[in-house]
C-alpha cells in the first residue's frame, strides 16, 4: 500500500518550500541554543540575592472574537511584579520583572530569590519559580526539529 502525498493538503507544492522549512528549523535551533547559552551565563555569573515584592501590575487583556461560539470573549491576565533589592555594595535597586513567572501571584511584601548583573544591577530577573526559560527553550527546540524534519521529508519525498 503506497501513500499518495499529493492528495493531502500538507504536501510541498514548491521545490523551495522544503528547504525553506529546513532553514527555518535551523534558525529556531540557533535561537534556542543562543537562549540556553545566555541563561547558563546568567546562572554562572550573575549574583543571587533576595528581593521584596513592592508593587504589582495586573494587565487584563480582553479579546472579543467574532466567531460564533458559546463564549466569544477570551481574557488573559498578566501580573508583573516590581521588586526591590540591595546589591552587595548596599545600593538600593528597584525593577519590574520582565517575565511572567509562577511567582507572579505572590503577595506584596513577600521575599523572593532574584539574580542581577553585577556590572548593571538594573538588569535583574526573578530566579525562583518557573520563569519560562526552560519551557521556552524546549518548545523552540522541538518546533525547530519538527521544521527540519518536515523540510527533509519534503526534499526526500
Amino acid at each position: 500500500m503506497s501513500i499518495d502525498f499529493n492528495v493531502y493538503w500538507f504536501h510541498f507544492s514548491s521545490p523551495l518550500l522544503a528547504p525553506l522549512f529546513a532553514l527555518v528549523g535551523l534558525l529556531m535551533l540557533y535561537l534556542a541554543f543562543y537562549m540556553l547559552k545566555k541563561h547558563r551565563y546568567r546562572k554562572r555569573h550573575w549574583v543571587r540575592t533576595t528581593g521584596t515584592i513592592i508593587d504589582a501590575n495586573l494587565d487584563i487583556d480582553v479579546d472579543i472574537t467574532p466567531f460564533d461560539r458559546e463564549d466569544p470573549v477570551d481574557t488573559r491576565y498578566t501580573r508583573e511584579l516590581k521588586i526591590e533589592f540591595y546589591t552587595a555594595s548596599g545600593q538600593r535597586i528597584q525593577f519590574w520583572n520582565p517575565y511572567s513567572t509562577s511567582v507572579s501571584f505572590q503577595r506584596l511584601g513577600k521575599r523572593i530569590n532574584i539574580m542581577y548583573n553585577p556590572q548593571r544591577p538594573q538588569q535583574a530577573v526573578i530566579a525562583s519559580g518557573v520563569n519560562g526559560a526552560g519551557c521556552m527553550i524546549t518548545a523552540i527546540i522541538l518546533m525547530g526539529l519538527a521544521f527540519i524534519a518536515g523540510g527533509i521529508l519534503g526534499i526526500v519525498l
